[in-house]
Formats: structure tokens, sequence, C-alpha cells
């Protein structure tokens, strides 16, 4: 388990060191934004709610979204109680105002996934790719960014993941 941790904090140590500069962290901080609180996702959601063809899919992805801020907010973030990585390490500096909640999993990432992979599933496939990829950014920003280990954004994947495939099964295509 050690060895893990120091995975977690080296690589978040190593993005700190060479990758960050002034021009991509404007452009993190946008990704970041843009999975705060989920609204890109909720607005994807009432566009696609709008059209008859995907009003399904909307509904899928909301019940996605909301069972995985349960399931990350209100049990997983208080089960395992991870402070955030500036808070653990002091060499990490956070480029981003300090979360108030806990680090694992990363509910961005979870929320992402969650809806990412309803529509991956469910709308033609390169703008389901298109929000996988976005996804993917969201979740790369918030270790970029010094505020998420990569295990809280591996395990906030694979919640959202879990969630999409559940709720494109409960609700029917």
């Amino acid at each position: 388990m050690e060895k893990l941790r120091r995975a977690d904090r080296d690589i978040l140590l190593w993005i700190q060191n060479h990758i960050r500069n002034r021009y991509a962290t404007v452009f993190w901080k946008i990704m970041t934004a843009l999975g705060n609180l989920g609204i890109l996702w909720v607005a994807v959601c009432a566009i696609l709610w709008f059209m008859p063809q995907y009003k399904r899919t909307a509904e899928a992805a909301l019940i996605s979204l909301v069972s995985c801020t349960v399931i990350i907010s209100l049990i997983l973030k208080p089960i395992f109680h991870r402070v955030r990585p500036y808070d653990m390490h002091e060499v990490l500096v956070p480029l981003i105002p300090h979360p108030k909640d806990l680090s694992f999993p990363s509910g961005h990432t979870g929320a992402s996934f969650s809806c990412a992979v309803v529509f991956l599933l469910r709308l033609p496939v390169p703008l389901g790719l298109l929000f996988v990829f976005l996804a993917a950014l969201i979740a790369f920003s918030r270790m970029y960014l010094g505020v998420h280990y990569l295990t809280d954004i591996a395990v906030g994947a694979g919640v959202g993941i879990f969630c999409a495939i559940c709720s494109s099964c409960l609700i029917p295509g």
C-alpha cells in the first residue's frame, strides 16, 4: 500500500514539475470548471430531453449522475476519509481554491464518466467518444491542478462507469 501512496504522490510531483505552465493552466482550469457540480452534464441532458429520440438517454444519464454522486459523496468519501494531496504533502501546490470535501474518489471524474459512458452507449459513436474524451480531460485536470491523486481519478471513473452501465440497463433505450 505504501508503494501505491508513493506512486500517487510522485505522479502529482512529476506533473507539477514537468508539465505545468501558465498557458496549460488556463486550459486545465477551464476543463475542471466544466465538471463543477455536473452542470455541463445536466445541460447536455436538458438538450437531449427535448429530442424525442434521446429523451430516454437523458433519463439514463441523469439517473447515472445522481446515483454516482450519492455513492461517491455520501458513501465512499466518508468511509475512506482521504485528505487532499496538498494537505498531505507540502510540496504539492494546488492551482485552484482548496475544495472543501474529501479526496477519494474524485466526484468530478465520477460525474463525468457516469454521463459520458451513457452517451457512448446510446448516442452515435463519434459523439459518444467525444463525451468520453471530455470526461478524460476533466479527470486529468483534477491531477494537473493538484487536487486529486491518480487513484482518486481511477476509482471515480470506475464508479461512474458502473453507474452508467447500471442505469443504461435499467432504462431501456
